[in-house]
């Protein structure tokens, strides 16, 4: 059997505490955004009486949900002031997913980058704006976490709800 010193024993639950307490830390401050995220589209949703079916969150930042039974649309963004908005899907005829890309010249060649991913909402009344919701933004991030399948499911179901 392999003795251990008791301060060494001592000394490893320290380095080992040490190591993990930042990541629990941020884990836990992770999950209180989320859950404010989440809060907010809820409120939304009650002053409107209406219920959250689905709802999503992702970089700790955008939350979308969607009452099926109203055809409510709820989307926030946490960088932006103000309060979730909330978008009577009945008004639209369709949804698509709207990539904005960047060309970055290096050496001799040109590389299309992905700089922007919006949902685009396009009303039934020509006269009236489409509506955009921004679910990636290259100016913020430097990666992708999953936003061009998270667009492609949004899509779908709003689409869904559109018809």
């Amino acid at each position: 059997m392999i003795d251990i010193e008791p301060v060494t024993l001592v000394f490893s639950f320290v380095l080992f505490g040490a190591f993990t307490v930042p990541f629990i830390y941020h884990s836990r401050l992770n999950k209180k955004k989320e859950s404010k995220l989440m809060e907010k589209l809820s409120g939304a949703a009650l002053s409107q009486n209406s219920k959250i079916d689905l709802q999503e969150t992702w970089r700790h930042e955008y939350a979308i949900g969607i009452d099926s039974s109203k055809k409510i649309l709820f989307y926030h963004q946490d960088s932006l002031e103000g309060s979730p908005k909330s978008i009577e899907l009945r008004d639209f005829r369709k949804v698509s997913v709207s990539k904005k890309l960047l060309e970055l010249k290096s050496g001799g060649s040109a590389k299309p980058v992905l700089d922007q991913i919006t949902l685009e909402l396009l009303p039934k009344d020509s006269k009236k704006a489409a509506i955009h919701l921004e679910l990636y933004d290259g100016e913020k991030y430097s990666d992708l976490l999953g936003e061009t399948l998270l667009a492609e499911k949004w899509a779908e179901l709003i689409q869904k709800n559109l018809n």
